[in-house]
């Protein structure tokens, strides 16, 4: 009896979760030294050092040209620096716990679908701002805005609802062209601005990118039309402002996350969108086209208030 239970119990055992051991230690994966990785890195560090009693080893490697990734799997956590890191952990054993950073939502579903991986064990930090800050970010620096135009590629276009909703929350209305290829990027782009007060620019490889920056900029700094972008990069090359978190609150967030999930592994929150975050104004854009900036700081302080108010 005891013989036949114990093989229905092995049986059994292949179809239920992988309850895995507290993990001792960090691998922190990146495809390439970047000084946003590094910077990641030792400020994971630090944030780890501030808890004291927790001693958790952090281990740094670099993808190797074969990008076949070795690391102690069920025994620490991964956390993947960009897309192509993250591919390269998706592969791991299943029950090695990887969390993602630098990487946008939709790239994230498409690793995990294309690896069956879980929720639980496989979880990320992606690199999109809600769209609740960026419209309240819209708010405040241009508060007389009513009409607010969106590019829409393949990646982005599963968005527009929640661009919608949040947008009908601060009384924007958002207008939307779709780009179904490279020719109509420009035309579809004038389009819009013939319509509307701003550009909010929502990530998609589709549509912007460091090829198609420059035209979009020009063409939108032709029609006396702001654009909001969504990096410090977009904001220097000529974006008005953009919200943004650093590598270090991308560290800080990663950090809380591994202290949290270390003794239970396998139970990874969601993947969740940037906790901290930043803002950058561009002065002399504003300047160009005759719209008055309130202090960064300033701005950076009410946004700071209405999201905690949204988080309660």
């Amino acid at each position: 009896m005891n013989s036949v239970l114990a093989c229905a119990m092995l049986v059994l055992g292949l179809f239920v979760p992988f309850v895995a051991h507290a993990y001792t230690g960090v691998t922190i994966v990146m495809s390439v030294q970047t000084p946003a990785n590094l910077e990641f890195v030792d400020q994971f560090n630090a944030e780890l050092a501030k808890y004291k009693q927790i001693n958790l080893r952090v281990n740094v490697i670099t993808l190797p040209d074969a990008e076949k990734l070795v690391v102690a799997e069920n025994s620490e956590l991964v956390i993947a620096l960009g897309v192509k890191a993250l591919e390269a952990a998706s592969k791991l054993r299943r029950s090695t716990p990887v969390l993602g950073v630098f990487t946008p939502l939709p790239a994230f579903n498409s690793i995990m679908a294309k690896n069956k991986r879980d929720l639980g064990n496989f979880s990320a930090i992606v690199l999109d701002q809600p769209f609740s800050r960026q419209m309240s970010l819209i708010k405040r620096v241009l508060p007389e805005a009513q009409k607010i135009g969106v590019l829409l590629g393949t990646t982005s276009a599963q968005y527009i609802e929640y661009v919608r909703e949040e947008g009908e929350k601060r009384g924007l209305n958002i207008q939307e062209e779709k780009v179904n290829q490279e020719a109509d990027l420009i035309p579809q782009l004038k389009k819009l601005l013939d319509s509307v007060d701003a550009i909010l620019a929502i990530p998609d490889p589709a549509i912007y990118s460091r090829e198609t920056a420059q035209p979009i900029l020009l063409t939108s700094y032709r029609y006396q039309k702001p654009i909001f972008g969504y990096s410090q990069s977009y904001v220097r090359a000529g974006a008005l402002a953009a919200v943004y978190s650093t590598s270090k609150q991308l560290a800080k967030q990663a950090a809380e996350i591994a202290i949290r999930s270390r003794v239970a592994p396998s139970d990874l929150p969601p993947p969740q969108l940037p906790k901290y975050f930043s803002i950058m104004l561009n002065y002399q854009v504003a300047r160009s086209l005759n719209i008055p900036l309130m202090d960064e700081d300033e701005i950076l302080k009410k946004m700071l208030e209405s999201d905690a108010q949204e988080a309660m």
